[in-house]
């Protein structure tokens, strides 16, 4: 019954988890990827001022690249290159031979001559990708003699980049797997209690209903048999009235018992459910013709609409215990000259079985309720009695087949429950027709309320 909560817990921890990796992971990233291009510009800005040293040769007043230093000549090979300028932006010496649009940067020059110091730029290429300027500034006596513009492509730091958000996805991702599997530890270790506490419920429900089930069984029997002995057994009427309340009450509480077991068993997954093919067609014919009987006492109609001839499998009995707590609530929580239809139909894969009625409603708050154990919608009780349970069963055995109800109702026009349950994946020869229901069963479900959800 826990494994479904326990792995709820459990992705509900490793998206917490991944959450927070998504909300620090862009800031880390972007951390990182920064002092990457840092590091790089002062990379550049170091190279560019030590080719500055070097290409100083005074010679009265000439200025030349040293002649010690070469570098590539195709910008898309290159991976520096430096330029000499004059104060102007003029190339005064290229030995690389570097030519392309854009080169020299005469915004960084003009910057840089300005400022008095070098500035950094970059220079986008749709050829030889982009890269990164940097205009150091040649002073002689306190005055700008020169000025030498160093470029290097940042294909390499967008590289690094790269790798790093790959690495930091791959990291996170392996984070994000750890935690799940340590949610998954951590809520195995939280539920046990809480699994050994309801198993203990379990057990305690399951003894307690077989234990009260004989010594009531033999009170409303031996209550039984004085009633029937006549007025000389028992001649005051007023007696005999009380009498009849503990066979009422008796009853009542034996179906409690019973609905009891069924859930007991259902918790437990030991509900035994057969998997034959079962015809949802004659199932809707036999228990509308069961239920109309009632129906008729309190002026109400009960009538087929449009029922397709499906095959599901499934337990025969079962079903027509859901379909008969369904039906039975319908009849009891709808008006006088009323009404309540069947209908079933094919929606894909899946067989949709709805009952809708013409009784005053549930309000919207209380439809998600409707299924919980014990809990009776307001004014319930004045319409009929019940456990709360009959839902509550409903929806567990249609989920034993693999299958969902659900409830719609607006009030002042009616309600509708619907049973989807898978179809057959193959027809089968031999058709389980609905069988009567368990000693008990066909009772119990007569008597549940809508508000038994």
């Amino acid at each position: 019954m826990f494994t479904s909560v326990r792995r709820r817990l459990a992705l509900s921890y490793a998206a917490i988890f991944a959450a927070s990796l998504l909300l620090l992971g862009p800031g880390l990233y972007l951390t990182f990827a920064a002092q990457l291009a840092d590091a790089s510009d002062a990379t550049l800005r170091l190279a560019a001022q030590r080719q500055a040293l070097l290409a100083y040769v005074p010679s009265d007043v000439r200025l030349g690249i040293n002649p010690y230093f070469t570098a590539p000549a195709p910008l898309a090979n290159s991976d520096n290159f430096y330029l000499l300028l004059t104060r102007d932006g003029k190339v005064q010496d290229n030995t690389a031979g570097v030519q392309h649009a854009g080169l020299p940067d005469e915004t960084a020059v003009r910057a840089a001559v300005r400022q008095g110091h070098g500035v950094f730029s970059t220079l986008a290429t749709s050829d030889a990708g982009d890269y990164r300027l940097y205009t150091a500034v040649l002073k002689k006596q306190g005055r700008i003699a020169a000025l030498l513009q160093a470029g290097q492509p940042r294909a390499p730091l967008v590289d690094a980049q790269r790798r790093l958000l790959y690495l930091l996805l791959a990291l996170g991702a392996g984070a994000v797997a750890i935690a799940a599997c340590g949610g998954v530890l951590l809520t195995r270790q939280a539920m046990r209690p809480i699994n050994a506490a309801f198993a203990a419920q379990r057990a305690f429900v399951a003894d307690a209903s077989h234990e009260l089930r004989t010594p009531l069984t033999l009170m409303r029997t031996n209550v039984e048999v004085l009633l029937e002995a006549g007025a000389g057994a028992i001649p005051d009427l007023e007696d005999r009235a009380l009498l009849e309340d503990v066979v009422a009450e008796a009853g009542h509480m034996g179906r409690l018992i019973g609905d009891l077991l069924v859930l007991t068993r259902l918790d437990a997954g030991a509900l035994p459910l057969a998997r034959e093919p079962v015809a949802l067609a004659a199932l809707v014919e036999t228990t509308t013709r069961q239920i109309a009987h009632l129906a008729a006492r309190r002026d109400i109609a009960v009538r087929r609409g449009d029922v397709a001839p499906l095959i599901v499998r499934g337990d025969a009995g079962r079903l027509e215990q859901v379909l008969l707590i369904l039906l039975d609530n319908a009849v009891k929580y709808n008006d006088a000259g009323g009404a309540v239809e069947v209908t079933l139909r094919r929606d894909g894969g899946q067989a949709v079985l709805a009952v809708r009625d013409t009784g005053p409603g549930i309000p919207p708050a209380e439809v998600p309720r409707l299924f919980a154990r014990f809990h009776r919608a307001p004014g319930a009780g004045t319409r009929a009695d019940g456990s709360g349970l009959g839902l509550a069963i409903a929806q567990g055995i249609v989920q034993g087949h693999h299958g969902r109800v659900q409830a719609e109702s607006a009030v002042g026009v009616g309600s509708t429950f619907t049973v989807l349950l898978p179809l057959a994946p193959t027809p089968g020869t031999e058709i389980e027709r609905p069988r009567p229901a368990r000693t008990g069963e066909r009772t119990d479900a007569r008597t549940r309320g809508r508000a038994d959800a």
